[in-house]
């Protein structure tokens, strides 16, 4: 009760403190840590923060920018729009539509609906794969955003990479489903669940 319980220690270097707190952030998005509690959100929060990232910090650093604890960090439009993505591809795999050629995929149309937490309400969204690019539509105010994602790796059963050319490649942790519309999924910290319908 009086010490942190070591799981395992992640360190990453650079040649300067961005490039090495750069590292960290990505790495702790690949970092696959289930079926026991552990603190990565809350250290991607840390590293996220203005003051910490500056070399500000202390030993009063948590009472200061986390007086009521860790409550988790809230997803922006962009960071949903990605789950919505991991979503429709996850949708696929698990009903065993997902082929190589793109194009014989089933489910080339999912609805997404992204399960708020406490005060935040749920967001809805529709994914729809073209031959060269997705859309994803924000059904509330629908507003239409294009990704071109050059390819999938879905590895080790858990971690859905989404490669967008130019060196963009995002990370997203699939945990896993309870049923044929219940995915969840971790990111930016946190656990994210949705429910994902297809067309019929």
């Amino acid at each position: 009760m009086y010490y942190d319980p070591m799981i395992s220690k992640l360190i990453t270097w650079g040649k300067d403190r961005k490039e090495a707190m750069d590292l960290m952030d990505k790495s702790i998005e690949q970092y696959v840590v289930q079926g026991v509690a552990h603190n990565l959100g809350f250290g991607r929060s840390i590293i996220h923060n203005k003051a910490y990232a500056a070399g500000d910090y202390s030993t009063a650093f948590i009472p200061k920018y986390y007086p009521d604890g860790y409550r988790g960090d809230t997803l922006n439009s962009h960071q949903m729009q990605l789950v919505a993505l991991a979503a429709h591809r996850m949708k696929n795999i698990s009903s065993g539509y997902y082929k190589e050629d793109r194009n014989q995929t089933h489910n080339k149309v999912v609805y997404v609906t992204i399960l708020g937490e406490g005060e935040e309400k749920d967001k809805d969204w529709k994914v729809e794969m073209g031959t060269t690019n997705f859309t994803v539509t924000d059904i509330n105010d629908g507003k239409n955003y294009s990704f071109n994602i050059n390819k999938f790796d879905y590895i080790h059963n858990s971690l859905l990479k989404m490669d967008f050319g130019s060196q963009v490649v995002e990370t997203i942790q699939y945990l896993g489903s309870e049923h044929d519309l219940k995915f969840d999924f971790y990111f930016c910290g946190g656990k994210v669940k949705t429910m994902v319908y297809d067309e019929t």
